[in-house]
């Protein structure tokens, strides 16, 4: 038999192992034993009055501990304390990381994120740790912790931040004030666990915008300063901050391109499996069916319930995400972009085809590039299923023929220099798919816009944009956050380039359409600052050349 530990700065899990049967003969818990948050004593005290008497009972051939705190140098410290209250002919202790790893990954692939008191990661292959992030602890790092959530509560609360009925419920609660708060996480120890009991208060309220918000941001940090960084996209995940808001997390990481294979509270019982052999690890997840994020029910609940100003202000931040998720393609676009100008130069055209809104948001753009940058309109060129009808009316069943798309490029004559972009939000739009398939046979350059990863759409592209913003505030209205995402990125490929084949000089449309006054004066400004014309002379050249550009290259010629 062996005895076992999995020991968090909050808690720590004990199990007797029968490792013939691979069963758990008996469990209980201690408070953490965190090396670097508890002393020697502190430890050596726990070990005794708790541990020692829960195990007298049994022949331990080994113990296997594993914490929070565990670190190389704090190793030998804890296998020494263990070995002064426990007899056994082998005593090991290792971080929890290496615990989580064995439990859930195994010998198989994957990133390990452990989100408890605090937030720990790392990358594992073949039962070896192949590359970590610094955790840096609940002041410099820790992101996702119970922690830093709990931190940012009150900071919220004693900073006014927090909505008016979330500290009165606080205040109910807790009865406490900021002095007494500042005290206990100032002047005493353990105030990363004193933080993060708040998270309970959190736990219960997930159904409120305000919580909802404040988890899912702290857990946003986690990704981005933690799991961006490897190169690997499926995570396993333990401890209670995952498990109590498994919810959350899974909805930031899928957002963010991550594939969370399991989450559970405590690896114990995985860890007796591997030390009795019966845990082969993870080595290839679980295929899941292609699920639209697009589609899941929006964050927010009872809508017809808010008040203006609160629905006004959950749709203003779920929109301040968009942004993000179009950062997260600039790699992505840039490859398109690249590929697409020496196209241009040559003579190529560049089609954008989708259906609904994605289909008006193509045509939109392409419409916007003659005036803009005085292309003529057969370069940029927009093509919605059901035709220009569809611009104003829904078309029934216009998007659901994967034939078609092609049947509407093919009067273009499309050829090798081309470039097909397909824009749907759920990346599934037959009309959408269909077209780049097609389009990609014929060696045309093909490239998708869509919500969700790893789509139909994606799959038949060559350049896959995935701007992955999550469910939208009414669900399933993609006209919204995944619309605004289209949009901003088609403006960047239009604009970028237009800019690249010479459309603009210095920050100028210098070859807009001169379509208002509006715009013939805006023309005249710029002739007049370039050249120190007078203004009525630069406003009768550029009338008369039509163009910013070719007024300007005229008078440079002609002084």
């Amino acid at each position: 038999m062996i005895l076992i530990a999995d020991g968090g700065s909050t808690k720590c899990d004990w199990a007797v192992v029968d490792c013939s049967a691979g069963t758990i003969l008996h469990r209980f818990q201690s408070e953490g034993l965190n090396p670097y948050a508890r002393t020697e004593e502190e430890i050596l005290s726990t070990l005794t009055v708790v541990v020692a008497p829960q195990v007298d009972s049994y022949d331990l051939s080994a113990v296997h501990f594993y914490g929070a705190g565990v670190t190389p140098e704090k190793s030998s410290i804890m296998c020494h304390l263990i070995g002064k209250v426990i007899s056994a002919e082998t005593i090991t202790a290792q971080s929890d990381m290496e615990c989580a790893a064995r439990a859930l990954v195994g010998n198989g692939e994957g990133i390990v994120a452990i989100l408890g008191t605090g937030s720990n990661s790392a990358y594992y292959r073949g039962g070896e740790r192949v590359c970590g992030v610094a955790a840096l602890g609940y002041i410099l790092g820790d992101e996702g912790s119970g922690a830093v959530i709990g931190r940012t509560l009150l900071g919220d609360i004693f900073k006014g931040v927090a909505p008016k009925h979330i500290v009165e419920q606080f205040n109910e609660q807790y009865g406490i004030n900021q002095a007494e708060v500042l005290q206990r996480v100032y002047r005493t120890e353990q105030a990363n666990r004193y933080l993060a009991s708040f998270t309970k208060f959190l736990s219960a309220r997930l159904d409120d915008m305000y919580v909802y918000s404040l988890v899912e941001q702290c857990f946003e940090s986690f990704v981005r300063r933690n799991l961006r960084q490897y190169p690997h996209r499926d995570l396993y995940a333990v401890g209670s901050i995952a498990y109590h808001f498994e919810a959350v997390l899974r909805r930031v990481v899928e957002r963010e391109g991550f594939n969370l294979v399991r989450v559970v509270q405590s690896p114990i019982e995985a860890l007796a499996e591997y030390y009795s052999g019966t845990n082969k690890g993870c080595d290839t997840p679980t295929e899941q069916p292609f699920r639209k994020i697009t589609e899941e029910p929006s964050y927010y609940s009872d809508l017809e319930s808010l008040s203006v100003k609160e629905c006004l202000r959950a749709i203003n931040r779920e929109d301040s995400r968009v942004a993000a998720a179009v950062e997260r393609c600039l790699p992505e676009i840039e490859e398109l972009v690249s590929q697409l100008i020496p196209r241009l130069k040559q003579g190529g055209r560049l089609f954008y085809m989708g259906a609904g809104t994605s289909g008006r948001l193509g045509v939109l753009d392409a419409s916007e590039v003659p005036p803009t940058f005085g292309m003529p309109p057969t370069v940029i060129i927009g093509i919605i299923a059901g035709g220009d009808t569809a611009l104003r009316t829904p078309v029934e069943g216009a998007e659901d023929d994967t034939e078609q798309g092609w049947r509407d490029l093919e009067p273009y004559k499309p050829t090798p220099l081309d470039t097909v972009v397909g824009i749907a939000a759920s990346g599934t739009t037959p009309y959408v798919v269909g077209v780049l398939r097609k389009a990609r046979q014929c060696g045309l350059l093909t490239a998708s816009i869509a919500s969700n990863r790893n789509s139909p759409a994606a799959q038949a592209a060559q350049i896959a944009i995935e701007t992955v913003v999550g469910s939208e505030f009414v669900t399933g209205s993609s006209r919204m956050k995944s619309g605004t995402a289209q949009k901003l990125v088609l403006n960047m490929i239009t604009t970028t380039a237009m800019i690249g084949i010479g459309r603009v000089r210095g920050n100028r449309m210098v070859n807009m359409q001169l379509t208002n006054q509006k715009l013939l004066d805006r023309g005249t400004r710029m002739l007049v600052d370039e050249l120190g014309l007078e203004y009525n002379q630069a406003r009768l050249m550029l009338q008369l050349h039509g163009s910013v550009e070719r007024a300007r290259q005229w008078y440079l010629t002609h002084k």
